[in-house]
């Protein structure tokens, strides 16, 4: 009985151990009982801490094994083109950097995520820049809080373009009237919306860069357009908004209010200023560093000039050495 017995059943000899837990086992059985019960995967601790006097040859190579495969996977990922940036906001494409322009004379503050985020592959925003217009892929959200259930349905619908100039009871008045095609158990989805109608519902955007924004929204107006709604707002990609049909924000969000809002101008507005006087302490440096082209043309010549000297002063002491 070198194992002893089973751990599990405790009625026959064990035949097994379990690499992670070390727990002894008779059959598949009792193997499939343990993993359920201690909800272990049986797959060893590579990282577990052994003394040194309990080390043998096998746990040497493991560490070996191990650190090789640490190393193989740095080098992949410095391979891996997706990987390579991971400065945010540094240096952009012309198309981003002309959005990021126009909305910023919007008042809107357009962020990007890196090229690898599956929100920036499905962005299809788009600059009209001959018009001067944006045109913004809209993640809409209808929540409906009353259906029966522990959490309220959310019914996820994309427009891919939507003219910024259009007012929000219009972008929904396709999916309010019915008008607009989708699949049959969604449309089922949106029949208390359909219901309450344009006058009754609310819409509301999601909030970003300001703290606990995963669940904190903005309240938007109907009668405004989309470039209003979105002024003095924080935008990831592109706009989420939620739709509801009650006056308050849906389950689970809250409303953003005026303090917020301020405190989140000034936390845009200090790094605006750390970022300049950043630029500005570097400029500095660099000056302190390289000397006016007139210093330097002055310091140039006067080492010219020394080393003139200096050759004159020796050839008239070699014409002593021969004279004498």
């Amino acid at each position: 009985m070198r194992l002893g017995m089973c751990e599990v059943c405790a009625a026959k000899e064990a035949r097994y151990a379990c690499p992670k837990c070390e727990v002894k086992t008779c059959c598949l059985t009792c193997v499939q009982i343990h993993k359920r019960e201690l909800k272990c995967d049986g797959k060893r601790d590579r990282t577990k801490y052994v003394p040194l006097n309990e080390m043998t040859a096998r746990e040497f190579m493991s560490d070996y094994c191990f650190l090789e495969e640490c190393t193989r996977y740095a080098d992949n990922r410095k391979s891996d083109p997706s990987k390579r940036f991971t400065q945010h906001q540094r240096i952009l494409p012309v198309p981003q950097h002309r959005m990021r322009l126009a909305a910023h004379k919007r008042r809107t503050r357009l962020q990007f995520l890196l090229p690898n985020f599956s929100r920036h592959k499905e962005n299809t925003t788009y600059l009209d820049w001959k018009l001067g217009r944006l045109y913004w892929r809209i993640e809409w959200l209808f929540v409906d809080p009353h259906v029966l259930g522990e959490s309220p349905t959310v019914v996820r619908l994309i427009d891919e373009r939507c003219d910024e100039e259009l007012p929000l009871a219009a972008l929904l008045k396709e999916y309010i009237d019915g008008h607009h095609d989708i699949p049959r158990e969604q449309r089922k989805l949106l029949q208390n919306h359909q219901t309450a109608g344009l006058g009754q519902i609310t819409t509301w955007l999601r909030a970003e860069g300001i703290r606990r924004c995963g669940s904190r929204c903005y309240a938007l107006s109907m009668a405004q357009t989309l470039r209003e709604n979105l002024g003095d707002k924080t935008i990831l990609e592109f706009p989420t908004i939620l739709v509801s049909y009650e006056a308050t924000p849906p389950p689970g969000w809250t409303m953003v209010d005026s303090d917020d809002e301020d405190e989140t101008s000034e936390i845009v507005n200090d790094s605006e200023k750390a970022n300049a006087t950043n630029k500005r302490l570097k400029v500095e440096e660099e000056t302190q560093e390289t000397p006016a082209p007139e210093l330097q043309d002055i310091y140039e010549q006067l080492v010219k000039d020394f080393a003139a000297d200096d050759s004159d002063d020796s050839e008239v002491n070699s014409d002593h050495d021969v004279e004498s």
